[in-house]
């Protein structure tokens, strides 16, 4: 990038002017909209501990609220919820993904607890744990679907949107795009891309443009309102980085830097200032023997309640599976488990009884589906898969029955994908596969929480198992957890 790329075309003064009005014009908005959400908040607060007083004292739906001596005072645990969210940002609209927002809620509503208890302490009041305990439950239910909501809602209707511009419309450049595509969420709004390469000038990338180069950002953002750049050049040097940095300085509201870590590290990372000079660190939270104990329990306390709450649905597709030629009901695979030992996977039974008979022959015969099945390690129009098969597969059903090993400790909930031994020979390489597998696998993970099926490169899904053992945390798994719900009721990848 030469030095002609920082041109002056406008006067600064005047541009900053004109960016200046634009900022307060829609910090007011933000204002606005910001007063709107706290007024709902505590509406759904007044609302969640009204239901909670009436499952307990069944009385008056409304006035329990006020009247009870045995419920916290409404005025009060507004006040602690409303202060508590402030402090964690929850309504300044950050520009992140559901999930953190949610880490954010519960995180303020644990707070808010813990004051509720200390203050009926101090004041030796008591309070029904069960209205506090169901009331904040409820509330936080219903918060996170009407966020969720309202902000779909403000993005739909164009309100409150970051005008963001890419620089590099490179890999990183569009891996950013895709992201911000997927999760309207963050509320980004992709306003174009600069690039210095001629190639790529009017390109098309995940429906927005390339605009120029790096030299017309000037001109772009006196024509639009652009609130954030982010700089999707791993590769730039730090000339270059402080460069952009310094010209863009009082033109926008903040800058973005993204390193070339994706797949790699960023779930727990933390940025420390050693003195003026920047460290990334990170931490393997799995090689704690009080973070495996952690998610040891983790993985008992959610595979008890798998197996009681599915125990009808269990009986139901066994019946179903029995009656429909009279096979048996569980399929019993061996797969790859931690430290690379072996164990007996369960699976409810989707292919008709001899189905690994039927597959040599087939992939004997047949050249091309012996290359599609040692791509995935299935096929995607299999015919040894039965009626009830299919509709088990599609809907993941299927699985279920490995709570019985994350109960057994084969398994973990959630985790690397549990292999054969035929695929870590193929893809995986000794020193990976040791790295993957020195923990357990799970019904879920990064794989299957990203479209399962449809990651069709098998080097991206070791990629991405790697990925979840570099930044395991207990949070990690809650919303691979969530994400795999998503998918599956989305039905992707799924066959």
């Amino acid at each position: 990038m030469d030095d002609t790329a920082y041109e002056k075309t406008y006067p600064i003064k005047s541009l900053q002017q004109k960016i200046q009005k634009k900022i307060i014009a829609k910090s007011i908005k933000k204002t606005i909209f910001s007063l709107i959400l706290l007024l709902v908040d505590v509406l759904i607060l007044f609302f969640s501990f009204s239901i909670a007083s009436f499952l307990k004292f069944d009385d008056l739906f409304f006035k329990n609220v006020f009247t009870n001596e045995n419920i916290p005072s409404f005025y009060l645990t507004m006040i602690i919820f409303v202060v508590s969210f402030l402090f964690n940002g929850l309504y300044s609209f950050k520009t992140h993904l559901f999930w953190d927002e949610m880490k954010y809620i519960l995180k303020a509503s644990f707070f808010s607890i813990i004051v509720l208890v200390l203050i009926s302490f101090i004041w030796k009041e008591y309070y029904s744990r069960f209205v506090v305990v169901i009331g904040i439950l409820i509330f936080v239910l219903l918060e996170l679907l009407f966020r969720y909501l309202y902000r779909k809602a403000l993005y739909k209707r164009n309100f409150l949107r970051t005008n963001v511009l890419i620089i590099g419309a490179g890999k990183m450049g569009k891996i950013i795009s895709q992201k911000i595509k997927a999760h309207t969420f963050t509320m980004y709004n992709i306003i174009g891309f600069l690039d210095d390469d001629e190639n790529k000038q009017n390109n098309v990338i995940n429906g927005a443009q390339v605009l120029g180069t790096v030299k017309d950002i000037d001109k772009i953002i006196s024509k639009t309102m652009v609130d954030e750049v982010m700089i999707a050049v791993p590769t730039a040097s730090r000339k270059t980085l402080s460069k952009i940095i310094s010209h863009l300085e009082g033109k926008v509201r903040r800058i973005k830097f993204i390193p070339d870590t994706y797949q790699l590290i960023t779930f727990s990372t933390q940025i420390q200032d050693l003195d003026g000079v920047m460290a990334v660190s990170t931490s393997q939270g799995l090689l704690s023997p009080t973070n495996r104990a952690l998610k040891r329990v983790f993985d008992l306390f959610f595979g008890i309640i798998g197996l009681i709450i599915f125990l009808p649905l269990y009986l139901i597709i066994g019946a179903i599976i029995k009656l429909e030629d009279g096979g048996p009901i569980l399929f019993k695979h061996t797969r790859i488990g931690k430290n690379l030992g072996e164990f007996k996977m369960y699976k409810f039974r989707t292919m008709v009884p001899n189905a690994e008979k039927k597959l040599k022959e087939m992939l004997d015969k047949d050249e091309k589906l012996r290359e599609e099945f040692y791509v995935n390690f299935k096929l995607k129009d299999d015919p040894r898969i039965t009626k009830i098969g299919k509709f088990l597969r599609k809907t993941s059903l299927d699985e279920f029955p490995q709570f019985l090993n994350v109960i057994k400790g084969d398994m973990s909930i959630v985790g690397p994908r549990p292999v054969v031994k035929k695929e870590v020979e193929m893809y995986y390489g000794e020193e990976i596969a040791e790295r993957i597998f020195s923990v357990k696998p799970g019904i879920t993970g990064m794989w299957q929480a990203n479209g399962r099926s449809d990651v069709e490169d098998y080097d991206e899904r070791i990629v991405l198992d790697l990925y979840y053992v570099r930044n395991w945390s207990l949070w990690l798994d809650i919303v691979i957890i969530l994400k795999t719900v998503k998918a599956v009721l989305d039905k992707r990848g799924a066959y």
